[in-house]
């Protein structure tokens, strides 16, 4: 499998879309607004790796997985770090979430915090050409 050749992990909001944009472009059969991460039998998608045929990534996902974290989807529910609209954080049981250090937060916290968006900002609800228009405005393409 090919890696992803982003190192250092993009830090600046601008700098992870640019990364997310690019992504896409790179492999867009992986990108699929309509649903949380597919990951094919079940594997954790390491950051180093490139989402195997038939992957299914969102932007939030993409963020997360250029910054460093390890997708996980299809696992059995672990508790989770999460973050609500106010930028309270709670814990709750996920399938889908990702993971860095012994760390696991919901993606869309993850990605949301990477793209410097408030915790209100819903990017990942979004079809796809929004999403795409979005990044590409926090990227100032």
């Amino acid at each position: 499998m090919p890696e992803i050749k982003v190192t250092p992990w993009p830090q600046t909001p601008a700098n992870v879309a640019s990364a997310v944009l690019d992504a896409i472009e790179a492999h867009p059969n992986a990108f699929n607004m309509n649903r949380w991460a597919q990951l094919p039998e079940g594997l954790p998608l390491a950051p180093t790796e490139a989402p195997m045929c038939g992957s299914q990534l969102c932007a939030a996902e993409w963020a997360a997985h250029l910054t460093g974290w390890t997708l996980v989807s299809g696992q059995e529910e672990a508790w989770v770090t999460g973050v609500n609209d106010y930028g309270d954080e709670y814990e709750t049981l996920a399938n889908v979430y990702a993971e860095r250090g012994g760390e696991r937060r919901m993606i869309c916290d993850v990605a949301a915090k990477a793209l410097g968006l408030e915790p209100n900002e819903k990017l990942w609800y979004t079809d796809a050409p929004t999403a795409l228009k979005w990044l590409g405005e926090i990227a100032g393409r």
